[in-house]
């Protein structure tokens, strides 16, 4: 039985993605990673151990399935694009211990695809990045870690020590820790993106700042003041509790919070602080 073909190159991918109609839809992300150093990298930084079982979003034609695969436990596939579902079946030939899923990976039951506990890793459209940390981190039995590459932009924001945050930022760090890795360039991909990638390490805490059961109400509350992320905190404190300015510069006072911040500039206690001290509006 010949050996299947090697993906990380550019020629291999176009000569595979012909024969079983893959398009590169920019819609699903479809830049495959094409150079071999650059996946040793990758791989060596996942660290992947053998008895580890691993969720992979969006196999495409299985380049690093195939490394994951032969080092871990077990390894499911989630893939939405049936022509790579096709393609898999040939370049993950032989490999017993993968399972590939056709389907939306934000539908699935991400904890109840394989053997528990579990970690998830992709290379991911830079459009999916919030719907999908957002539907990993909620599941009912959430990954133990989350490594995925995404737009390095994203990555930096997200990993950010503050004084930037955003409301994706907060939203992944309310739930753990997050650590860029490393940086991939836009060329190490076929076809080759328009930005660089990097992959973000997100590690969920079994028992986040902000309980569980509150973090909808939380992020309810948190949503208008990104909404104006460049204004100080007592313009969304007056607008939405009817508050007077020199009301809310005061309750921010007394939480040892200068009025004169921005939503952005906030970190994770202090918007514990801020939430588990709210003012219901009257």
């Amino acid at each position: 039985m010949a050996d299947p073909p090697d993906l990380a190159n550019p020629s291999t991918i176009r000569a595979v993605a012909r024969r079983f109609g893959v398009q590169f839809q920019r819609r699903w992300g479809q830049n495959f990673l094409a150079d071999r150093g650059q996946l040793e990298r990758l791989v060596a930084a996942l660290a992947v151990r053998p008895a580890e079982h691993v969720v992979e979003v969006g196999p495409g034609l299985g380049v690093l399935t195939r490394e994951l695969a032969q080092r871990a436990a077990s390894v499911v596939g989630v893939e939405v694009d049936s022509a790579c579902v096709r393609a898999l079946g040939l370049t993950l030939r032989g490999l017993a211990n993968v399972t590939i899923v056709l389907g939306d990976i934000l539908v699935q039951p991400v904890g109840r695809l394989g053997p528990t506990p579990y970690r998830v890793v992709g290379n991911i459209p830079y459009n999916l990045t919030g719907a999908l940390f957002g539907h990993l981190l909620e599941q009912p039995d959430p990954p133990r870690q989350i490594d995925l590459l995404v737009q390095k932009e994203v990555a930096q924001r997200i990993a950010s020590p503050g004084g930037d945050w955003s409301l994706a930022t907060l939203s992944v760090r309310a739930f753990g820790s997050a650590e860029l890795i490393l940086a991939i360039p836009k060329e190490a991909f076929f076809p080759v993106p328009k930005v660089a990638s990097a992959l973000l390490r997100i590690v969920p805490e079994p028992m986040p700042v902000i309980p569980r059961d509150e973090l909808p109400e939380f992020f309810k509350f948190v949503r208008p003041f990104f909404q104006a992320r460049r204004k100080q905190l007592p313009y969304v404190l007056t607008r939405r509790l009817g508050l007077s300015n020199a009301q809310a510069r005061a309750h921010l006072s007394q939480l040892g919070i200068d009025p004169a911040r921005r939503p952005e500039t906030l970190s994770l206690e202090e918007w514990r602080r801020l939430f588990a001290r709210r003012i219901v509006p009257a």
